[in-house]
């Protein structure tokens, strides 16, 4: 979110605020664990899902008790952050034109996050797989804001594991002005499964790797994946 805020108007000074938000918004869930939910890292009844979406007003409750007030840009992240444009999503269950659209950045952000990441048992999507999915949820997220999206970060985005047509896989580091791998990490190369690699390449030295084919999940080649 941060990224995409700086890159749209990196002069706000209202920036700092919602990332506070963003921040501050993920330490909700933590607050409810008990005998109901002991882990955040399993998969969910429903029972314990209903008991999740108290998250929200946990977090507002646990920061009113110590007495500090966010400032409304704040608190608009950290209460419409699971709210969608249909009314479908919660505590509240706010439409569209009740939401910001900080909060419907955070929304957007956090599905093509969910989707493009291992969850509950359930394969992470490719990039495009994950835009595809959120462009036929248009009812839910807001359509502009994935355009920008996928405008800034491509079919491609940094951190994701590509894999060539010579049989190599490389985590994207760096990307150019239309969204394709300017610079990648070779960790991999197939023909030598027992082996591992650390080679920085740019576009330049790409000939030596092969085409790019797409994007790959890391588990499937027993890659670690170096994001925290």
């Amino acid at each position: 979110m941060a990224d995409f805020l700086m890159f749209e108007a990196p002069h706000s000074n209202t920036t700092r605020e919602a990332i506070a938000g963003a921040l501050l918004h993920t330490m909700g869930k933590p607050l409810i664990l008990s005998r109901e939910v002991p882990s955040l890292k399993v998969n969910m009844t429903p029972y314990q899902k209903e008991i999740l979406k108290g998250h929200v007003q946990a977090l507002a409750e646990k920061l009113e008790s110590l007495g500090w007030q966010p400032s409304d840009i704040c608190r608009d992240i950290l209460l419409n952050s699971n709210e969608r444009l249909d009314g479908s999503g919660y505590p509240a269950g706010k439409m569209a034109a009740m939401l910001s659209e900080n909060a419907k950045l955070v929304s957007l952000i956090k599905i093509v996050n969910k989707l493009t990441n291992p969850r509950n048992e359930a394969a992470p999507r490719t990039p495009i797989d994950a835009y595809r999915w959120v462009n036929e949820h248009a009812d839910q997220y807001d359509k502009t804001l994935l355009v920008e999206y996928i405008q800034l970060y491509g079919l491609y985005p940094i951190g994701t594991l590509a894999k060539f047509s010579q049989g190599f896989l490389a985590w994207i580091v760096d990307i150019d002005a239309k969204g394709m791998p300017n610079m990648v990490h070779v960790v991999k190369n197939l023909a030598f499964p027992d082996t591992t690699s650390d080679t920085i390449l740019t576009s330049a030295d790409f000939s030596q790797i092969g085409k790019l084919e797409g994007i790959v999940n890391p588990i499937d080649y027993g890659i670690p994946n170096p994001k925290p």
